[in-house]
């Protein structure tokens, strides 16, 4: 069967014309890839900054602080000995003077026998020229009988014998020092607190490799070492009550009063060291526990620079707020002062005016490149 002519021409182009249309559905969707392709993954990230403005002081800072005894010692062995026994062990309250542990020389046993020994052979000595000499000094008031030469010799040889029997004497006290050595006793009244050695070990004189045998620490009485920001030194006295508190025991509040002070600013915290003493009786308090302290302090016309605590991040080495200088994040080291109502005071190389982020972080280092929104604090 055969198509007209005139159908065959407008088969073929509506035929064409499909073809077309196809042909530039697929281009418009390739460009379309490419733009898609081209386009970011995901927007820049925005951090939150906060921009420092100075407030009034508050009457009374939060400082963190470490309880310390007052007095803690290692017990090192004087000579060279081996450990007889042992009479605390850790946790024993002990008193000044009591004997902790006994230790054994055979040798220096041996050396303060023969020591006294020579001192009784040097006493015997010198009483035989010392007789000798009193005998001759009575027979030359006879005139004739005895030469003031003899005279002369025994004299001088009484007092060399006399000289021989101090000698005898120092080197019998001296090995006796030693032997009392084999002794260890209480420095103080405290706690043992540790105890390294067991009867039988074999000990020498504390060195750079010596072992202590036992740790003894003061507990009834304690050091609160505080850092005082530069800024409030001028309030700190000596006798000043300070308040703080313990973890332990978070509804009580326990009062000590500050004893020593530094009289040195810490440049790279530009704080001052301060000590308060505590009268811990009954031992409730230990060593090692952290405590807030609360200073009383002055308010003054003066203002005080305070940021969100999650600006201020805390390492083992130091403390700082991330500033954000023309685009890039730097770290400044602060020493933190009070807190109040989710706000951290702080002290350093930060002015009013300069801005920081409001929630710091350890990945950011020094130049890293940032995009802030300041909002406020």
């Amino acid at each position: 069967m055969q198509i007209p002519p005139l159908f065959q021409s407008y088969l073929i182009g509506l035929l064409v014309s499909v073809t077309g249309l196809m042909v530039s559905s697929c281009g418009g969707s390739s460009v379309d890839n490419n733009r898609m392709a081209e386009a970011p993954l995901d927007e820049e990230i925005r951090y939150e900054a906060v921009r420092l403005t100075a407030s009034r002081p508050t009457r009374e800072l939060n400082l963190p602080g470490e309880l310390e005894s007052y007095y803690e010692t290692d017990l090192y062995p004087r000579v060279s000995s081996y450990v007889k026994a042992l009479h605390a062990d850790i946790g024993d309250r002990v008193s000044q003077g009591q004997v902790l542990a006994e230790l054994e020389a055979p040798e220096l046993t041996a050396n303060l026998t023969e020591a006294f020994s020579k001192v009784k052979a040097a006493e015997a000595v010198y009483g035989a020229s010392k007789g000798t000499y009193q005998r001759v000094l009575r027979t030359s008031k006879t005139l004739g009988a005895i030469s003031p030469v003899d005279l002369d010799a025994a004299r001088t040889r009484a007092i060399s014998d006399s000289l021989a029997v101090v000698a005898a004497n120092a080197h019998y006290s001296s090995v006796q020092q030693l032997v009392s050595y084999l002794k260890i006793t209480a420095p103080f009244t405290g706690v043992i607190t540790d105890r390294r050695l067991s009867p039988g070990a074999f000990v020498g004189p504390g060195g750079q490799n010596g072992v202590p045998i036992l740790k003894i620490k003061q507990l009834d009485r304690l050091r609160l070492r505080i850092a005082v920001p530069e800024a409030y030194l001028g309030d700190i006295r000596r006798g000043n009550p300070v308040r703080f508190t313990v973890r332990s025991f978070p509804n009580q509040t326990f009062t000590g009063r500050i004893s020593r002070v530094a009289n040195s600013v810490r440049p790279e915290t530009r704080s001052e060291l301060v000590e308060i003493d505590f009268q811990n009786k009954g031992g409730k308090l230990k060593p090692g526990m952290f405590a807030s302290a609360r200073l009383p302090v002055s308010a003054s016309g003066e203002g005080s620079l305070y940021v969100p605590k999650s600006a201020v991040v805390s390492t083992m080495d130091r403390t700082f707020v991330i500033k954000v200088v023309n685009g890039k994040a730097v770290r400044t080291t602060v020493q933190k002062g009070d807190d109040a109502s989710g706000q951290t005071q702080v002290f350093g190389e930060v002015k009013p005016g300069e801005i920081i982020l409001k929630t710091a972080s350890e990945e950011l280092t020094d130049g890293t490149s940032v995009n802030i929104q300041v909002v406020n604090g």
